[in-house]
């Protein structure tokens, strides 16, 4: 039998990216729930998500994860939102970074999410009916690759050899491209921007984009997850050959893989994509800023528009079955 919408209650996923203080804004909501329950307001983040609750939406079938995975993945993800439909909520964020893609697969692939249409395709479609908008923050390409590299030398990826920092440098997939590829996707669904430069330590000002009406402050500065420092790369036990590496690309007391070149390059095709989202990204997604441009507005005053372009259901990239 056909899954039914929940009704009143809208979703609104939150995908990151990856190094673009997501911690921290799952942080602030934890912090808020409270606050946030008596606004009719409620959030899903990783301590929820991760323990089970999305396994089978992404076919795996080198691990058995099938079609009767995603059906049971469904079934659980109807519960949950009919208990948050109980409780009164009005909008519920659901946020979990790894729903665009993982940071080892960028690594893998040399790109930017190179599967994020896909893989939105499918979360979207989990939820049968009820997300209403996809939340994207972005982060200028030089700070975003050289974060996550550094977050994940601790954690297994090899620091990169000359060859890899090239082909990173000179992918020529940008934010623009995951946008567009999400938009194809999921073509009945609303997509807001935000900057990881203005929005990284303002996340009640984020939530107050998102929903149309003030949220609460933070008790008190949040930053999660942050990078490791100098001193703490150069403390991993790296082979002789991953520590010269290393320490090939100390500049100023940090470790910066690029030339001054390659961030010029990545800070002028950022500065592209944002152009092209102030100016209205084609129609398939809204840029939230401060000064909020008139453009923009706010999802909840948007009424979750469609984007009503014709090429995004005529062209549409995956689909969640």
């Amino acid at each position: 039998m056909k899954q039914q919408k929940v009704r009143g209650l809208d979703v609104i996923l939150q995908i990151g990216a990856h190094r673009t203080a997501s911690t921290s804004f799952q942080t602030y909501l934890r912090q808020n729930g409270t606050a946030l329950a008596q606004m009719d307001i409620g959030s899903w983040g990783p301590y929820r998500l991760r323990k089970g609750l999305f396994h089978g939406i992404v076919p795996n079938p080198a691990l058995g994860i099938g079609p009767e995975h995603l059906a049971r993945a469904k079934g659980k993800i109807a519960m949950h939102l009919d208990r948050s439909a109980q409780k009164g909520l009005k909008h519920l964020l659901v946020s979990e970074e790894n729903m665009l893609g993982k940071m080892r697969h960028n690594f893998f692939e040399q790109a930017l999410y190179p599967a994020a249409g896909e893989r939105l395709a499918r979360f979207v479609g989990a939820f049968d009916g009820s997300v209403k908008a996809l939340h994207i923050s972005l982060r200028c390409p030089s700070t975003y690759w050289t974060s996550a590299l550094s977050f994940c030398i601790p954690r297994g990826v090899r620091v990169p050899r000359e060859k890899r920092i090239t082909a990173l440098a000179q992918s020529p997939r940008t934010w623009r491209d995951v946008i567009t590829d999400i938009a194809a996707a999921t073509p009945d669904t609303s997509i807001f921007v935000s900057t990881y430069e203005q929005h990284a330590s303002a996340p009640q000002t984020l939530l107050s984009y998102l929903l149309g009406h003030a949220a609460p402050r933070p008790k008190s500065p949040i930053w999660r997850n942050r990078r490791p420092s100098l001193p703490e790369l150069k403390r991993l036990p790296l082979g002789m050959n991953e520590r010269a590496q290393l320490e090939a690309h100390i500049h100023d007391n940090r470790w910066e893989p690029f030339t001054p070149a390659q961030r010029a390059a990545f800070q002028e095709s950022y500065a592209d994509d944002l152009f092209w989202l102030r100016a209205g990204a084609d129609g398939l997604a809204h840029l939230l800023e401060d000064p909020k441009p008139q453009e923009t507005g706010y999802p909840a005053k948007l009424g979750f528009a469609h984007k009503g372009h014709e090429h995004d259901a005529r062209y549409r990239l995956a689909s969640p079955r």
